[in-house]
């Protein structure tokens, strides 16, 4: 895994002037961070991406500097959400569900990139979004599994001032 790792940040530093490599470099260490063959199957411990047909619920989230407007989330097993997330801040932001540990990886994974353009960046997480100043993305998905898990905002320092919260699946 080491010498994979060392061979992706060389492509990626080496790839800067082609104008794309902060967005490879992210898919490759968030592949590597997360294990590509977790991200790319269906199912993962807090959940699924949701068929939009079948959504029974609709959730605004708005992102500022730096809070998010909802404190907690509380939702059902077998729950399909559809989550508009609106970015009212002036830089970046996401927002990201699920577990602690999750989480914490992508949060040190994002804090391994902070020298890189992170605007640039998009995820290939299913359970993530990332919106610019502005924008407005969606997000379908379906809790398969009761539990305590978090949203958060995994920009760096982001969530370790407070852009992050319970979410609870009964």
């Amino acid at each position: 895994m080491q010498s994979v790792s060392m061979i992706l940040r060389v492509l990626a530093i080496a790839t800067i002037g082609l104008g794309n490599a902060p967005a490879f470099a992210h898919e490759a260490m968030d592949g590597e961070m997360h294990g590509a063959t977790e991200h790319r199957g269906d199912a993962l411990p807090f959940g699924m991406p949701g068929d939009p047909k079948r959504v029974t619920r609709t959730v605004r989230i708005t992102a500022t500097e730096i809070a998010f407007d909802v404190k907690k989330l509380d939702f059902r097993k077998d729950e399909t959400v559809r989550f508009i997330f609106v970015n009212k801040g002036e830089q970046p932001h996401e927002f990201m569900i699920a577990d602690a540990a999750e989480q914490e990886e992508h949060r040190q994974m994002m804090q391994n990139m902070a020298g890189m353009a992170m605007a640039s960046m998009g995820h290939n997480d299913p359970n993530t979004v990332s919106a610019d100043p502005g924008e407005t993305k969606e997000l379908v998905w379906t809790f398969s599994k009761a539990g305590s898990f978090e949203f958060a905002c995994n920009y760096p320092g982001h969530a370790e001032v407070g852009m992050t919260g319970p979410l609870t699946v009964k």
